[in-house]
């Protein structure tokens, strides 16, 4: 196999040196290929990796960057958090008790993906290369492929049954290429909450079959939290513009009114409320993972260090010791301490402080990427949505847009 990733990585190679912003697209479109593992010289690696490595290579050569471009004053405020985010991590890998996993997680949901940050800040902020204009809605555009891409391997799974890992076959849950179904809930929320904002900004034939297939995806897969997580990120999207202000209120209270006279309505509330056996398991989980951090608050445990370091805190033995806790805060914390969370915190407040109120005055590549971070963020609450090497790369791209756009008006930019 490696002989073909290989080739495949050439072929890359050789797209990426005519055209960047196509390599680029590629690398977006093909996030997913880290579940392609193999290994050079030993070292554990993955498609994905091979081809983020070489795509850096080959900006390099052909950029040549200015460094100052990112350490200019009005960027000087994301840097702080990313630097803490990095030493942070760096500290996690030194005291972790699987330095070799930990090396791996390290590189590839932090070194990498911020790499990848300051390459896309700066084919965005860079005024002389016209093509960076377009450069959003190809990134979008890359992610509602592989949206459409996954959606329709899901649905082949459902018709079938074929291809569903197991115990995941047993109830039916569609996982497309993915190990488990949330992994695909997890990737496909934040492009459905994008397509629904992009179905007005034209291809709306592509954007409305993105969203639909999507859809359809996460109910197969069963993936509650990403269901609440897309309809609380559109309502409150529907609710922050002011044109559909009132018409998102009165679908809100329809739908909760619908709800509280329908037959699932205790169902409905038990899942919300976190009471049935999901939630509980969560519920549990999270209280054993608060007593541990009772005993190591300041550097947790290390990357890749939750399922060592937690077992002796876990007393409800009927319930297996996942990887991570399944919250975005204590994932964060366990993985990389109070400094990494106090970095994530800073970051998050940092973006912020860009988003103008109200939201008509942010630029479309901003306020799209603003809402699937949202969704993120919400649907992590529940889970993990950071901590896997497609969401780590998707979430700093969405983070490049939302800092090389938010300072503009939405007249600066050709494609707002």
């Amino acid at each position: 196999m490696l002989a073909l990733y290989l080739i495949l990585t050439a072929a890359f190679v050789l797209l990426s040196w005519r055209d960047l912003h196509r390599g680029l697209w590629i690398l977006v479109a093909l996030l997913p290929s880290y579940l392609l593992r193999t290994e050079i010289f030993g070292i554990p690696t993955t498609l994905l990796e091979m081809l983020i490595v070489v795509f850096v290579i080959v900006w390099f050569l052909k950029r040549r960057p200015i460094l100052a471009l990112f350490v200019s004053k009005k960027n000087i405020g994301y840097l702080f958090p990313i630097a803490l985010l990095l030493i942070a991590s760096t500290i996690a890998v030194s005291i972790s008790p699987d330095t070799e996993a930990a090396l791996g997680v390290w590189k590839a949901y932090f070194v990498e993906p911020i790499v990848l940050f300051f390459i896309v800040m700066f084919e965005l902020m860079t005024s002389e290369l016209k093509e960076s204009r377009l450069l959003p809605d190809n990134i979008f555009e890359a992610l509602g492929v592989c949206a459409l891409f996954l959606s329709l391997v899901a649905l082949v799974q459902w018709l079938t049954g074929n291809g569903i890992p197991i115990p995941w076959d047993i109830a039916r849950r569609v996982t497309s290429v993915f190990d488990y179904p949330n992994a695909l809930g997890l990737f496909l929320g934040p492009i459905a909450v994008v397509s629904v904002l992009k179905i007005t900004k034209g291809k709306r034939f592509f954007w409305s079959l993105v969203f639909l297939l999507s859809s359809i995806a996460i109910v197969l897969a069963q993936t509650e939290a990403a269901i609440v997580a897309v309809v609380t990120t559109l309502a409150l999207a529907g609710v922050l513009n002011r044109k559909t202000r009132y018409a998102t209120v009165v679908a809100c209270l329809v739908a909760v009114m619908f709800v509280l006279f329908s037959p699932w309505r205790a169902l409905v509330i038990d899942k919300l409320t976190l009471q049935d056996y999901s939630g509980q398991v969560r519920l549990t989980q999270w209280s054993e993972t608060v007593d541990m951090l009772g005993d190591n608050w300041l550097l947790g445990a290390g990357l890749s260090g939750y399922p060592t370091a937690f077992a002796p805190y876990h007393k409800a033995t009927h319930i297996e010791i996942f990887q991570y806790p399944h919250n975005i805060f204590l994932n964060i914390w366990i993985e990389l301490g109070l400094l990494g969370l106090a970095a994530f915190i800073l970051l998050a407040v940092c973006v912020l402080r860009l988003i103008p109120f109200p939201l008509s005055r942010l630029p479309v590549p901003c306020a799209l990427a603003f809402f699937a971070l949202l969704e993120i963020s919400i649907h992590g609450l529940v889970d993990v949505p950071y901590f896997k090497n497609d969401l780590a790369v998707f979430t700093w791209i969405l983070l490049a847009i939302i800092f090389a756009y938010a300072r503009q008006t939405p007249q600066t930019k050709p494609n707002d």
